[in-house]
């Protein structure tokens, strides 16, 4: 019906409008983003529209792009909340943690007891070494939300560093006890978020610098049913494999990070090992 309209009249915004929402439903993405992109043409500053549309780049990963959008709409609205932690997301997953700091800093200037930009600026500056203020900031974001099994995923994620790093100083008994920390946060953001593959996967990894092997390994393997193509997951379980002694079992490991990554050149380079 909509192409006939549009047949008849080309510049009847509304029919795009609604074909490019018939069009997401249908999943046919790049398509209802022409007819969006349509649309805004005639109408630039249409804030629905434009927020439509950065729902539908980031589904079709087109990062850099949903990030020109949020600033513009961050330009109409610059105390929108939402928008700026989703901003820091972005930026997070793009690997720009300055720039996701400061988004995460101005959810935080305007809402001082936002749980959610509380864990994620606790896990950047943790990142950094800054330990002490980071547990303070992971705490505060549980203190706030006990349910926010992200500020838990950081607190495990840094306590997982510093206990490599007081390893590397050769403080063996400093550095279980952090892993042991570590462990534990783990196990509670687990409990909040029992699905999620890379949990499973950081549990495993924790489990294998305890010379836990065997519990490691059913740690990668529920993190590799969760998510079959966890690369990660299949490597580490071949790197235990191989410290356990069952070589043939290690190579399948590898074996199936290279089907999944070829370009993978630390399992090639155990392959060849074995």
């Amino acid at each position: 019906a909509y192409e006939k309209i549009l047949e008849l009249d080309p510049d009847n915004m509304k029919a795009w409008h609604e074909k490019g929402f018939i069009l997401v439903n249908l999943g046919r993405l790049e398509e209802a983003l022409e007819a969006y992109s349509r649309v805004l043409e005639s109408d630039p500053d249409n804030i629905k529209l434009l927020s439509e549309k950065a729902v539908i780049l980031k589904e079709l990963r087109k990062d850099s792009e949903v990030l020109k959008i949020y600033d513009r709409l961050l330009q109409s609205e610059p105390d929108n909340i939402k928008l700026w932690f989703e901003k820091g997301l972005l930026l997070s997953d793009m690997g720009k943690d300055a720039d996701a700091l400061a988004a995460y800093e101005k959810v935080l200037g305007l809402d001082p007891d936002n749980a959610g930009a509380l864990a994620r600026k606790g896990l950047i500056i943790g990142i950094r070494r800054q330990y002490a203020q980071s547990f303070a900031m992971l705490d505060k974001a549980l203190e706030k939300d006990p349910s926010n099994w992200n500020a838990m995923y950081g607190k495990g994620a840094i306590w997982k560093l510093k206990a490599t790093d007081l390893a590397a100083l050769d403080r063996r008994y400093d550095a279980v006890k952090a892993y042991d920390n570590a462990l534990r946060a783990f196990d509670k953001a687990i409990e909040q978020n029992p699905n999620n593959s890379k949990l499973w996967h950081e549990k495993g990894n924790i489990l294998k610098a305890l010379d836990r092997g065997n519990e490691a390994i059913r740690a990668f393997d529920k993190s590799i049913e969760l998510d079959p193509r966890n690369t990660n997951a299949w490597y580490d379980k071949g790197i235990v494999l191989k410290e356990l002694g069952t070589e043939t079992e290690a190579t399948r490991c590898f074996e199936k990070v290279l089907e999944l990554d070829p370009t993978h050149t630390l399992a090639r380079h155990k392959l060849k090992q074995l």
